[in-house]
């Protein structure tokens, strides 16, 4: 699951289904401990997007 309060500077996401990849320029700056902190994952074409390895960055 992609939360946009974990995710780092240079990762980077992608649909599996329709193939676009985002990357990570600016990480969230929100407060994690507060409840309303980001907390839905981050979707496209009705799906999560998933992290791609390093080994597929390019």
């Amino acid at each position: 699951m992609a939360n946009c309060s974990e995710m780092k500077e240079g990762e980077v996401f992608m649909c599996e289904k329709c193939g676009l990849e985002l990357r990570v320029v600016t990480p969230c700056r929100c407060d994690v401990t507060r409840p309303d902190k980001c907390n839905v994952p981050l979707q496209c074409c009705g799906q999560e997007m998933t992290k791609k390895t390093k080994a597929t960055v390019l």
